[in-house]
């Protein structure tokens, strides 16, 4: 078990996770409030459990692109991309999938949110990685 428990933590950034879970799953259960407690919860958690596995995932590979590449403009650029993009892509394929009432609104707050988002987790992530201050204080 702690060997499974082990890989989760180096798929998934928990902590990440389960803040955009909370937040993202609030604002998708807010956008489709009207249709109903049924519908706008069955929405949040998908957009919950979604956020929490797949965004760890991709805020794992934003870190490791990001910092995998030597220039910095380009390390920035292409793992925001990347991120953006995946993000954007099956938040709306999740929405598309029964029980969800309003898809493309619900995928908007992505479309917003994640680009801001992800050029923070960026720079912060690439800063910590590369601060060998931070490094010495890890073990």
């Amino acid at each position: 078990m702690k060997k499974i428990w082990e890989y989760i933590k180096r798929a998934i950034d928990i902590r990440l996770g389960i803040i955009g879970a909370i937040f993202m799953g609030s604002v998708v259960a807010y956008i489709n409030s009207d249709s109903g407690i049924v519908p706008s919860s069955i929405a949040a958690m998908k957009q919950a459990l979604y956020t929490f596995f797949i965004g760890g995932v991709i805020i794992r590979i934003l870190d490791l692109i990001v910092n995998n590449i030597r220039k910095k403009a380009y390390a920035y650029l292409v793992s925001i991309t990347v991120a953006t993009l995946l993000t954007t892509s099956l938040v709306y394929f999740v929405h598309c999938m029964k029980g969800t009432p309003k898809p493309l609104d619900s995928t908007i707050a992505t479309v917003i949110l994640a680009p801001p988002g992800y050029i923070f987790l960026a720079y912060f992530k690439r800063k910590i990685h590369h601060n060998p201050e931070a490094e010495e204080g890890k073990d």
